[in-house]
């Protein structure tokens, strides 16, 4: 196994090995299920707000609605699934970027090279 120095603490952290342990992944199973019940909170606030910024008179527009505009709804439909794919993501990668400094193993696949 390879090591490699860790600037900020000063100590010797395991260098990415191909394929995840067992024990990596049951402990990163916790702040998995965490990040992913936080994701939609944070992505529909973030619809809302943005929505807001786009048409402050009415909320965003439902399929199950009857819609004067089919374009407006594809639109809001389109801002919604963005919001929620960049706040999944984001939150994922922040999750396993923190877990990653805290324990020095990468939860998953390492960079393909």
């Amino acid at each position: 196994m390879r090591q490699k120095a860790d600037r900020s603490a000063g100590t010797q952290v395991a260098a990415s090995e191909p394929g995840t342990p067992v024990v990596t992944k049951l402990m990163f199973a916790p702040v998995k299920i965490v990040a992913k019940r936080i994701a939609p909170r944070v992505s529909t606030r973030l619809y809302r707000r943005l929505w807001s910024v786009i048409d402050d008179d009415a909320p965003p527009p439902r399929a199950e609605e009857r819609q004067d505009s089919v374009a407006k709804l594809a639109f809001a439909l389109a801002l919604e699934g963005a919001c929620a794919a960049i706040v999944s993501g984001l939150l994922d990668h922040a999750s396993r970027r923190r877990f990653a400094r805290l324990t020095g193993r990468w939860p998953g696949r390492g960079a393909k090279s």
